[in-house]
């Protein structure tokens, strides 16, 4: 089964270079003119299935595509909510550097091994991403796509999970607002990237 994931559009925070991670900042006009382009993606049919972050950045996303695809109803599903970047939420790279140079110099250097401080790791995030595959909200065997509204952190997982990469190439994946990947889906958890061989 095709199981894609969809980046949300930009929030001001985006444009603004703030860590978001589980703070709700809403769409800014900007992103929900990229949400209404991602509808423009996809060939859309009746058994498109929307499954989105409780986010609002998200949930909004998931609204503007599935009025334009004609799908009826938005599944949402905690486990896709963005890596919790706890005491970094709401700042500028420039504000963490000040205040946690050496964290800053740990997360770019070896993601892996890295919690933010009252946050989650990449590990806590990977597992969340993992149950959700393992258990999805869908019936196994259902007919037709399913799309994922998510966040960047979650869809550079699903990108490692795929290609079976290390969580220390987490930061060399560049997920843009809006960006769409899809993967093959199969019963138990199993992620293939498709397009990318």
């Amino acid at each position: 089964m095709q199981l894609c994931f969809v980046r949300h559009g930009e929030t001001e925070w985006n444009l603004q270079g703030r860590y978001q991670g589980r703070a709700d900042p809403p769409l800014c006009a900007a992103g929900a003119a990229t949400a209404r382009g991602i509808a423009e993606q996809l060939n859309a049919d009746a058994h498109l299935l929307l499954v989105s972050s409780p986010l609002q950045r998200a949930t909004a996303t998931a609204a503007l595509v599935a009025a334009a695809c004609g799908a009826a109803t938005v599944l949402p599903d905690a486990r896709l909510g963005e890596i919790d970047f706890g005491a970094w939420q709401g700042l500028t790279q420039a504000q963490v550097k000040l205040r946690w140079p050496r964290m800053l110099r740990r997360w770019k250097q070896a993601p892996e091994s890295f919690r933010f401080p009252d946050g989650e790791s990449l590990v806590d995030a990977q597992e969340r991403l993992s149950d959700f595959l393992r258990r999805p909200p869908w019936p196994v065997g259902r007919a037709g796509a399913v799309l994922a509204v998510s966040h960047a952190g979650m869809i550079r997982l699903a990108a490692l999970i795929a290609e079976r990469r290390p969580l220390g190439q987490f930061r060399q994946v560049a997920v843009p607002s809006g960006a769409l990947w899809a993967f093959e889906w199969s019963a138990g958890g199993a992620l293939r990237r498709l397009g990318s061989d």
